[in-house]
């Protein structure tokens, strides 16, 4: 049987790489980004895309925003629209997979960064998006529990600096990791390949 999934934030950067992959290795693959017409802050129009499954083995949660500018410079605006393609659409999205897994089973990754891991090196300039790949972190913990009797597993990555368009806005120096290289450890989280394995936060740096 063919593996359903979702990706979102599909249409650049890690989440690109993971769609690409993914439909490489035969699975059929829904990409959901504002480029590609669906934001998933909206709840309506995250329901409107999910309502097209009848049932998902796999969701990635990649969309994320970055607004680097002073905290006492950021605009509640800034914050909500980072929050919310970060983190409000994580829980949307994650939320629509549960209704579709429960009783069989799937894996859902959240894509969340060192910026995320308690003790990792902060940057100035980027609270907001500090904040969302932190709950990032703690949402999956969250729903693996949850999950467990249905069984969901839920995982999440934190990579170091990864060569994307987001990291040159970030203007963080210093060695990269490659999309490629991350998205072959999301696919593998994704796929039945990784069980049992859930509630895990895979921490990676570049070298």
């Amino acid at each position: 049987m063919t593996m359903q999934a979702v990706v979102t934030g599909g249409s650049g950067g890690i989440g690109s790489a993971v769609v690409s992959l993914l439909r490489g290795r035969g699975c059929e693959v829904t990409s959901l980004s504002r480029r590609e017409g669906t934001d998933v802050s909206d709840e309506s129009q995250v329901k409107m895309a999910f309502a097209r499954f009848d049932a998902l083995d796999a969701l990635v949660c990649c969309a994320a925003v970055l607004i680097k500018k002073p905290f006492a410079e950021m605009t509640a605006r800034d914050w909500d629209d980072q929050l919310g393609a970060g983190l409000r659409g994580a829980f949307l999205c994650a939320r629509e997979a549960f209704r579709l897994m429960q009783g069989r089973g799937g894996s859902i990754v959240m894509v969340s960064s060192l910026s995320g891991v308690a003790g990792a090196e902060k940057f100035p300039g980027m609270s907001a998006y500090v904040a969302a790949k932190s709950g990032l972190a703690g949402l999956a913990e969250a729903l693996a529990v949850e999950g467990r009797p249905e069984r969901i597993r839920v995982n999440a990555v934190s990579p170091g600096a990864v060569d994307t368009d987001m990291l040159r806005i970030a203007g963080v120096a210093g060695p990269k990791l490659k999309p490629e290289q991350v998205a072959g450890v999301i696919a593998w989280l994704a796929s039945p390949d990784s069980e049992p394995l859930s509630g895990a936060n895979l921490r990676f740096d570049p070298y």
